[in-house]
C-alpha cells in the first residue's frame, strides 16, 4: 500500500515522501523509463549510481512480450529485471491508441511493419475499441489481443509493480472535441471498473492504483474529468491525455486540474519530463513524472546541459572532438569524472554501445540533480528564484 508524506510545500509546490512496499522516492520524483523491464543502455546498479529512485514500465509491450505468466513466474518484475526500488506499470493504452489514431509511440518506430492483405486490417493501426475495452494487434507477429478494465488489472498485478494506472484512452490533439468527450466520458467508466477489479482482485495491500484525469485540451472536459476521477477514491491521480500543442498549453491544463484534486494524494504528470518541464511543473504542484527523453537522446548522442538549447549537447558534432573538459563540471555520474568530451565524442562517431550507456547515466544523473535542487529550494521557500535562476 502507498503512502504518500507532504513534508514542505511552496505555494502550491510540494516536497514529500512516496513510500512503497519496494522503498521510497522523494517528491518531487521522476521515474525512469524501463519500458520492456529494462533502461535502454543502463543496467540497474548504474542507475542507482546515476540517483534514479523509481522506474516505469509499460503492460503493453510485457503483454506481447514475454507475457504476464513468464514476469509473474519470475516472482514479478522486481526479481525479473533485478530492481529493487520503486516501481511502476502503465496500462499500455496509449501505446494501444497511438496506434489507432496514426501515431505510434517512439518505441514502435523503426519496427518492421508486418505483411497483410488488407490495409484496412494494417496490424499495427487496427485498433476496435467499445465500451468492453479495444482490440489490437501485436506489432510483432500481428496477433489479437483484446485489453478490458477488468483483465488489464489482472495482467498488472501479475506484473507485481508498486504503482499501476488505469486502462485508457489517450487521445491525441487533433481528433474533434466531440471524440474527445466520447472517450473522456468512456474513460471514467473504465476508471470505476479498473478500481472495481483492482478491489475484486485483492490488490490494495501491495499495490496503489492510479487514476487518470482526461479532456484533451478543453477545459469543461478536464474540469469534468478531475472532478469525477477525484471522487472515486483512487491511491494517486495522473494527468494524461493530449496535454496541447505548447508548453503553455500544458502548464494551463496543469493549473486547472491540480486543485481538483484531493491534496493529501500524489500526482503524477505522465510522459513530461524535459527539463523546465521539471520546475515548471513542480510549481504548479506535481508530484512525479516520467518520461523516456533522458535515455532516448543518448542514443542520439545527446547530452542535457544547462545553457545549450533544448538543454542538450550534441557529443557527435564535429567540434566536440577538439574538446577536453567533461560534459558538465561537478557532475559525478562516470562520463563525466572519468572521461572527456573528445572521447564520447569519438564513442558517439564510431557507435560504440559505451557512447549510450554514459549518455544515458550522465542524463538521468543530470535528472536526479535537478530534482534534488527542487526539492531543496521548496523547503527553502524559494522555487521560484530556482526557476529563474535556472529558466531565466
Amino acid at each position: 500500500m502507498l503512502e504518500f508524506t507532504i513534508t514542505a510545500t511552496d505555494g502550491a509546490a510540494r516536497r514529500g515522501v512516496l513510500k512503497t512496499a519496494h522503498g521510497e522516492m522523494e517528491t518531487p520524483g521522476f521515474f525512469a523509463v524501463a519500458t520492456r523491464a529494462a533502461l535502454k543502455g543502463l543496467d540497474p546498479v548504474a542507475a542507482r549510481r546515476a540517483g534514479v529512485q523509481a522506474l516505469i514500465c509499460n503492460s503493453y509491450h510485457l503483454h506481447v512480450q514475454p507475457g504476464g505468466d513468464a514476469v509473474a513466474a519470475a516472482g514479478g518484475l522486481h526479481p525479473f529485471m533485478g530492481w529493487e526500488g520503486v516501481l511502476a506499470t502503465d496500462s499500455g493504452g496509449f501505446q494501444v491508441f497511438s496506434l489507432r489514431h496514426g501515431q505510434v509511440a517512439e518505441e514502435l518506430k523503426g519496427r518492421r511493419r508486418l505483411p497483410v492483405a488488407d490495409s484496412a486490417d494494417d496490424p499495427l493501426e487496427a485498433v476496435r475499441v467499445d465500451e468492453g475495452g479495444a482490440d489490437f494487434r501485436s506489432y510483432l507477429d500481428g496477433s489479437r489481443h483484446r485489453f478490458t478494465p477488468e483483465n488489464n488489472m489482472e495482467l498488472q498485478r501479475r506484473l507485481g509493480a508498486d504503482v499501476l494506472f488505469c486502462l485508457d484512452e489517450c487521445t491525441p490533439f487533433h481528433v474533434p472535441e466531440a471524440y474527445t468527450r466520447d472517450a473522456t466520458e468512456r474513460n471514467a467508466r473504465w476508471a470505476r471498473r479498473c478500481l472495481d477489479a483492482f478491489a475484486g482482485l485483492g490488490l490494495g495491500e501491495r499495490q496503489s492504483l492510479y487514476g487518470i484525469v482526461h479532456g484533451g485540451v478543453y477545459p469543461e472536459l478536464r474540469r469534468w474529468s478531475a472532478t469525477e476521477i477525484a471522487g472515486l477514491g483512487f491511491d494517486g491521480f495522473g494527468i494524461g491525455d493530449c496535454l496541447g500543442e505548447t508548453k503553455a498549453d500544458w502548464y494551463r491544463v496543469v493549473d486547472l486540474v491540480c486543485p481538483l484534486l484531493p491534496a493529501e494524494r500524489p500526482r503524477h504528470l505522465l510522459g513530461v519530463g524535459e527539463p523546465d518541464d521539471l520546475v515548471e511543473g513542480a510549481l504548479r504542484g506535481i508530484d512525479s513524472f516520467d518520461c523516456a527523453m533522458p535515455t532516448r537522446i543518448a542514443r542520439h548522442g545527446q547530452a542535457l546541459a544547462w545553457g545549450r538549447p533544448r538543454f542538450r549537447l550534441d557529443l557527435g558534432a564535429a567540434d566536440r572532438g577538439r574538446e577536453d573538459g567533461p560534459i558538465e563540471d561537478g557532475c559525478p555520474c562516470s562520463a563525466c569524472t572519468r572521461f572527456d568530451r573528445a572521447y564520447i565524442h569519438h564513442l558517439v562517431r564510431a557507435r560504440e554501445m559505451l557512447a549510450i550507456s554514459l549518455l544515458a547515466e550522465h542524463n538521468l544523473t543530470f535528472t536526479a540533480r535537478l530534482l534534488a535542487r527542487v526539492r531543496d529550494a521548496i523547503s527553502a521557500g524559494r522555487l521560484r528564484e530556482l526557476r529563474l535562476e535556472l529558466l531565466g
